[in-house]
Order: structure tokens, then C-alpha cells, then sequence
């Protein structure tokens, strides 16, 4: 059997609301330091989400059945319930005194977001252990979570040789400017959107080619306008399209699908660009469903795209 995708980041309950206008129009030219604004929506849904349990649901859709490595509260038997079959979730420890994790996450129609997270269980995550995991690891990810238990989780896989995606997101802030290049540096590809990346070079000072003396890959995405990967390896700038959804409902989550669309790729030994294509593919069906675990996807249709490429 081939060793197991490993998915360590937070997991969370999502409420989402999209501002059927653009944030921009309501905020005051010059008054961004002195901001008083409330955005109203129409409708808020609450639905399962976490970084950690986004790219596992997605890896999952693509018959993968990936380890789960994350921490939840009191609230979460339905959650785990409900992927428990396609998502081996025997690293997931439940802290029954706190609750899980939320995020309110309210998104305009120019794609921005804005988003408050409470923490909860997920302040524990560090207490669980990448050492703990019997099952063969071919490759990890390491993505939002309590910033101890993602500098522990790449140390882990630094030590023990396990190729893994540095994925820092929204937990960039709350790195220090050392941990954060700590963190970074031995992983096989950073991940971030075009913000998270100008937020990385300012705290570290790095470019570029700096970056790429500590990562094979550094892949930024750009939302619509697709993503883009340099590689060290050869030397190459490889720009991947973004793929048009079938209709619009909601982009949130994105981010997540075009993760596991990557680590889907390098288990198959299907090479950086195929694999950056089969996450921009992936990202498009997100965009397709309310939330951000309720997409699907057609089996013969994903593997029509993928002999495509």
C-alpha cells in the first residue's frame, strides 16, 4: 500500500456570509486607520471548514483517504461524523472543556475577505504529535493552526525526512519574524496567496531567489487570474491558469481545494505543473457550492482533466 498524505492544520466551524456589494464602496478614502463600518448581510450559514479539514474533505473526493492531524472541542461529534469514512481521523483529539474552533469569515464580490477566528480547541493542536502517526508518511502539509504546533509539525518532518508544504496563511501574523523563517525553510513548497507572499517578504526580507535556496517551489495563486510556481529545481517561472466555475456561489475555501489538488499531484508523481493544474481545476469546483465542504465532483470528469494535461 502507498504511504499515506498527511493534513495537520486547524479544524473549524465556517460562517459565512457574502456582502452582495464590495467592502470598498463603504469604506472612507484616507479613514483606514479610524474604521467604523457594518457590512449587513442577507443570510449567514454555518458549515464545517478549518484549514486542515478543507484539504482533507477535498482529498478525499479524489479517493484519497488522507490522516487527519488536528484538534477539536466539545461540538464536534457531527463534524467528525460526517468524514470519518473517507478521512482517517484517528490523530484528531478532542478536547472536551473547550470548544472548536470558528471562523466568521464574510466575503465581497470582488473576492475580498474579511474574518475574525476564535481559537478554541485548536490552542491545543500542539499537545498532539506528528511522532504519534504509525502509518507511512509520504508527504505532509502543514497549514493554519496554532503556530507551536506548526513549527513542532515541520521540525518533525525536517528531522524525519518527510517532503512536506509550508503553508502559513492567516497564522503569519502571529510568527515571529524567526520562527516564521524557521518554519520555511527545508519544506518542498511554500504555498500563499499574492498578499500572504508580500506579507512573508516583509517579515523576512527575503526575495525570490533568497526563498529558493530554502524551497524546491515557491507557488503563489492570484485568485482568478490563476497562480504561478518558481522552481528551483530548474530554474523555471511556470505561470497555471484559473479554470472558469460553471456558476459563482462562493470562493471561500479556494485556497484549500488548490492545496489538496497539489498534494493529490505529487502522490502520483504527476509533476509540479500537472499538479498545480489539477489544484487551479479543483479550486473552480469549490467556487461552485456554498461553503467550504459541500462541493463534489465528477469522477469521470476530474479523470478526463487529468489525462488532458
Amino acid at each position: 500500500m502507498k504511504p499515506s498524505l498527511l493534513v495537520a492544520g486547524s479544524i473549524a466551524f465556517d460562517r459565512i456570509a457574502v456582502f452582495n456589494d464590495k467592502f470598498a464602496n463603504h469604506i472612507l478614502k484616507g479613514h483606514v486607520h479610524q474604521l467604523n463600518v457594518s457590512f449587513t448581510v442577507e443570510d449567514m450559514a454555518v458549515m464545517r471548514g478549518g484549514t486542515g479539514g478543507n484539504i482533507a474533505y477535498n482529498l478525499a473526493l479524489l479517493g484519497q483517504k488522507p490522516i487527519l492531524l488536528g484538534s477539536v472541542g466539545s461540538d464536534a461529534k457531527e463534524y467528525m461524523k460526517a468524514i470519518e469514512k473517507k478521512v482517517n481521523i484517528s490523530y484528531v483529539k478532542s478536547f472536551p472543556k473547550l470548544l472548536t474552533s470558528s471562523a466568521t469569515i464574510m466575503t465581497d464580490l470582488d473576492d475580498n475577505q474579511i474574518a475574525s477566528f476564535y481559537m478554541g480547541a485548536m490552542k491545543e493542536a500542539h499537545k498532539i504529535k506528528m511522532s504519534s502517526v504509525k502509518e507511512k508518511v509520504s508527504m505532509a502539509i502543514i497549514a493554519p493552526n496554532s503556530v507551536k504546533a506548526m513549527s513542532d509539525y515541520a521540525d518533525y518532518c525536517f528531522k524525519k525526512e518527510i517532503p512536506f508544504i509550508a503553508d502559513p496563511g492567516q497564522a503569519i501574523p502571529a510568527f515571529s519574524n524567526k520562527d516564521l523563517k524557521d518554519f520555511i525553510t527545508g519544506a518542498n513548497a511554500l504555498v500563499v496567496n499574492d498578499y500572504e507572499w508580500q506579507m512573508i517578504q516583509d517579515r523576512t526580507k527575503w526575495t525570490v531567489k533568497s526563498l529558493l535556496n530554502k524551497v524546491n517551489y515557491l507557488i503563489v495563486t492570484y485568485g482568478d487570474k490563476g497562480s504561478k510556481i518558481w522552481s528551483a529545481v530548474d530554474a523555471t517561472v511556470i505561470n497555471i491558469p484559473a479554470y472558469k466555475p460553471k456558476k459563482l456561489v462562493d470562493p471561500t475555501g479556494c485556497g484549500d481545494t488548490y492545496r489538496a489538488g497539489l498534494m493529490y499531484g505529487f502522490q502520483h508523481d504527476l509533476g509540479i505543473e500537472k499538479s498545480a493544474h489539477i489544484g487551479s481545476w479543483l479550486a473552480a469546483r469549490c467556487v461552485e457550492a456554498k461553503g467550504t465542504q459541500n462541493h463534489k465532483i465528477s469522477k469521470t470528469d476530474f479523470k478526463k482533466f487529468v489525462k488532458s494535461l
